[in-house]
């Protein structure tokens, strides 16, 4: 067996100090042949300094210095994988680095960088943090860095070497896409261009759906499109910093305690992948009643215009320290299928049911913060007519008229299915 540990450090949420929160250790066969295990415990400086924040308030629920096990991702802790990269940046990181195939999850925490980490957590070898490797780089122009994403994408040679050196440093956002960050004075963007393998341009799909909700009344992250020649990127507002400030987060996934992806060999599947049940959770670590109506009408929304990629992954919380208290985050990677129109969803509308079907969307109503079912039908309905409402500006947002044209007849149709 092999150990190895890391020092976990949080970005206070008051002042914006780094303080060492915890240690995470994992005990690994030597190969990574067979099951690891590892776990995460809170540091004793953390508990004696009286600091309050639970970095996961589902799986490291307790302040104090017992050591949590890991139960999923071959014994990485939770919060440690949801700032860890996804197969975007496993991909590169296995080129840059030599990784195999099936390399611990451990590995790609270690080899990404700090620098653009999800969330107000980041890692390191000493038991106080240093802010060298923590600052965000400058980047340089957007065209120039976009153009190199794309080269990366399709897996050609760097036209712009320096911008690819710093692409290589900031792996850690998660996400199936090529895709950096950008700074715009405070604000931070998600850069996400099209690529070669776009059946659609999936840049303006995600900015037109993203807008439409946001017209329909739904908490949308904030998005605009970058169109330059042949190259399109749509950017979206990162809700987890602000200037300096880094704000912790939870994923669904973490707050569902299930995996993502789905393991099904180590008998962890999609059972726990539930609006339901996170919406239970939400409501357990003090989330108010609004956000649950809000997940609710998420769960419409992706029903309406065919977002079956609405994975635990794809959702999230955001701690808020001016309510001190756990909020839903904005809404974020809602890009509807244009392949097919989906007949279900990646989460169960209810339980056990994952159909887009009038009785498995109220079938768990109560859940959701409603009063009865009449009440979550009223405002299903309202949804329903406020996003055929919006959805005639989808062209004004960019996107084609057959691509519109297609949503709006989804939208409608699946509509008439959920009153019938």
């Amino acid at each position: 067996m092999t150990t190895s540990s890391v020092y976990v450090y949080l970005q206070r949420p008051d002042n914006a100090e780094w303080v060492t929160v915890g240690r995470y250790t994992l005990d690994r066969p030597n190969g990574n042949q067979g099951l690891a295990s590892g776990s995460f415990k809170y540091a004793p400086s953390y508990l004696q300094a009286g600091h309050t924040w639970l970095i996961d308030p589902v799986n490291l629920a307790k302040l104090d210095e017992v050591p949590y096990p890991a139960a999923r991702y071959n014994g990485l802790t939770d919060v440690l994988r949801d700032i860890s990269p996804d197969s975007w940046g496993k991909f590169l990181l296995q080129k840059e680095h030599n990784l195999s195939d099936f390399a611990h999850e451990f590995d790609y925490l270690l080899h990404s960088g700090n620098t653009d980490r999800w969330g107000a957590l980041v890692i390191g070898s000493s038991r106080k943090p240093s802010t060298s490797n923590i600052a965000s780089p400058k980047m340089p122009k957007l065209t120039d860095m976009i153009e190199e994403l794309q080269m990366m994408s399709s897996q050609r040679p760097a036209k712009h070497p320096e911008i690819r050196k710093r692409l290589m440093k900031t792996l850690s956002s998660g996400g199936a896409r090529p895709k950096a960050t950008v700074q715009d004075g405070k604000n931070f963007w998600i850069v996400k261009p099209t690529i070669s393998s776009d059946t659609s341009n999936v840049a303006l799909l995600e900015h037109a759906c993203m807008q439409m909700g946001s017209r329909a009344k739904l908490n949308m992250a904030e998005t605009y499109v970058h169109q330059d020649d042949a190259r399109a990127a749509v950017l979206v507002k990162r809700f987890d910093r602000v200037g300096s400030q880094r704000h912790m987060v939870l994923s669904g996934a973490s707050l569902l305690q299930t995996e993502y992806p789905a393991n099904t060999g180590r008998n962890n599947d999609n059972s726990r992948w539930s609006y339901p049940l996170l919406a239970q959770s939400l409501r357990a670590i003090g989330v108010p009643d609004v956000d649950l109506v809000e997940l609710f009408g998420r769960m419409i929304f992706n029903a309406l215009v065919g977002n079956d990629d609405d994975h635990p992954r794809n959702h999230a919380v955001v701690w808020n320290q001016t309510e001190k208290k756990w909020r839903l985050s904005p809404a974020f990677d809602v890009v509807p299928n244009m392949l097919e129109t989906p007949t279900s969803l990646s989460m169960q509308l209810s339980q056990g049911r994952w159909d887009i079907l009038n009785e498995a969307l109220f079938g768990d109503w109560k859940y959701f913060g409603f009063s009865s079912m009449g009440q979550s039908q009223d405002y299903a309905n309202k949804l329903m007519v406020d996003t055929i409402s919006a959805s005639h500006s989808l062209e004004e947002d960019g996107l084609s008229s057959d691509d519109a044209y297609l949503i709006r007849l989804r939208i409608k149709t699946v509509s008439l299915k959920l009153k019938a």
